[in-house]
């Protein structure tokens, strides 16, 4: 039962998720693709100026998983030779 309702709760969040999302890109390009306000060359600009940044923090997280896990396994080898003489 808990993990049923936790999967409708995940479930639950990935489509409001999405629905924000969605209303997001509506607000900057509008029914007619040219934005209630004219706002697609500024999403646009929006965009190539968060892809760097995104790039930086992807490639941070995904370097510091890679040394966590070299970490462990060094770990994990340590106490692996501390138990065999048993």
């Amino acid at each position: 039962m808990g993990e049923s309702m936790s999967l409708v709760n995940n479930i639950i969040k990935m489509f409001i998720g999405v629905i924000v999302l969605v209303i997001g890109i509506v607000w900057y390009t509008g029914p007619s693709m040219y934005g209630y306000l004219g706002y697609w060359n500024n999403l646009i600009d929006l965009l190539k100026a968060t892809i760097g940044l995104f790039l930086l923090f992807v490639g941070l997280i995904v370097a510091w998983m890679g040394y966590d896990d070299y970490k462990m396994d060094k770990e994990m080898e340590k106490e692996e030779k501390t138990e065999e003489p048993k």
